[in-house]
């Protein structure tokens, strides 16, 4: 009690039995009506007052509980809230009171009355994990002035709690088997399909390597150069007088010349960009098959080819006619060299075999006789 400590200990009595589980709101209308009546009295006798929304709970339930104070109208009432620092308000910070843990403020406000007389109350959000009964020896609120603050306490709260363990309880369960569910056969399914599709790629892949090598065609019997010749005197008599013939004319002369390499170096010559055969071609060079000059005379022809092919170059029919002649001499140029190296091979073959031939009969027949 604040100032002289005089509890209307009848009026609080009759509003926490008219606080019934059926009524309950019509109990908080009629609480707050009579603890107003209270309060119309000297200015010296204060009144706190605490109700809860519910007189039984179980552990962990949540539920209300409202505070009353009734005074003069002088002073502001300060209740727990207010009481605790701003910075765990503002956080919003669980706080106890008891046995209650205080959740949150559901509301807060006053109300005058006659007399000036004035009843401030807030609404609390509380829960509780007591056992069998959870109290609260009493709620403190203050009024405050700019002078000073007067403190008073509520009445004793208390709360049922309900146990969560059942009646008959009497020792503690074993443990519960482990639960079984329904095997899934989404996994077994999803696996055997994703090898069905690697099988399926597999086959794919080899029916089309397969078919590839069926159809390619034989290596002809005629020897690279002649065969090379053969075509290019057919190409001569191509007719050029047409602009949409340019074109053929041009990838006729390219695989010629391409075919005729890749038969004599023994590249993938149709296979490979010009910028890749050309790559291929220069370790002919450092081997000294043949020479810069040869191999400058293949690009040349490839490149030009490539430029009408590809970028639309639209040549003079005399420059056409000329590449046969320009392809000629690069596959002359390039038999000739090769020629040169077959004849080298050829005449250290004979030497070797003339060195052999000429050995004393003792190292021949020591050979033989190492020989497994």
């Amino acid at each position: 009690m604040i100032g002289k400590n005089q509890h209307r200990t009848d009026v609080a009595g009759w509003v926490r039995s008219s606080f019934s589980r059926s009524k309950r709101w019509l109990g908080y209308g009629v609480a707050y009506a009579l603890f107003a009546l209270s309060i119309i009295s000297p200015v010296a006798a204060q009144n706190v007052e605490s109700i809860v929304s519910k007189d039984s709970v179980s552990v962990g339930d949540r539920f209300n509980l409202t505070v009353f104070i009734g005074h003069d109208g002088s002073r502001m009432a300060l209740f727990p809230h207010n009481l605790r620092p701003d910075s765990l308000n503002r956080i919003q910070a669980p706080f106890i009171l008891g046995d209650l843990e205080i959740i949150r403020v559901v509301q807060q406000g006053n109300k005058p009355y006659i007399n000036g007389g004035q009843i401030d109350s807030v609404v609390y959000e509380v829960t509780t994990f007591a056992l069998d009964t959870a109290r609260v020896a009493g709620i403190p609120v203050g009024l405050a002035t700019e002078i000073d603050t007067l403190f008073g306490m509520g009445a004793l709260v208390e709360v049922k709690v309900g146990s969560l363990v059942p009646a008959d309880a009497a020792e503690l369960k074993d443990i519960m088997p482990l639960a079984e569910f329904p095997r899934s056969w989404w996994p077994w399914i999803i696996g055997v399909l994703a090898l069905l599709a690697v099988a399926a790629g597999i086959w794919w892949w080899r029916r089309k390597t397969d078919a590839e090598v069926e159809v390619a065609e034989p290596i002809s019997d005629t020897p690279p150069y002649d065969e090379a010749v053969q075509r290019l005197t057919r190409l001569e008599s191509f007719d050029l007088n047409d602009p949409k013939s340019v074109k053929p004319f041009y990838v006729e002369l390219t695989d010629i010349l391409r075919t005729y390499v890749g038969r004599r170096a023994h590249v993938p010559a149709l296979e490979s960009t010009t910028r890749e055969l050309m790559n291929r071609l220069r370790q002919l060079v450092q081997d000294e098959v043949v020479t810069g000059d040869v191999l400058a005379e293949i690009d040349t022809v490839l490149s030009h080819a490539d430029m009408v092919k590809f970028a639309d170059l639209k040549p003079l029919l005399e420059q056409t006619r000329a590449m046969v002649t320009e392809t000629r001499g690069a596959i002359e140029d390039t038999e000739s060299a090769f020629r040169k190296r077959d004849a080298q091979r050829r005449a250290e073959e004979l030497r070797r075999l003339e060195q052999e031939s000429y050995a004393p009969q003792s190292s021949v027949s020591e050979r033989e006789v190492n020989q497994p």
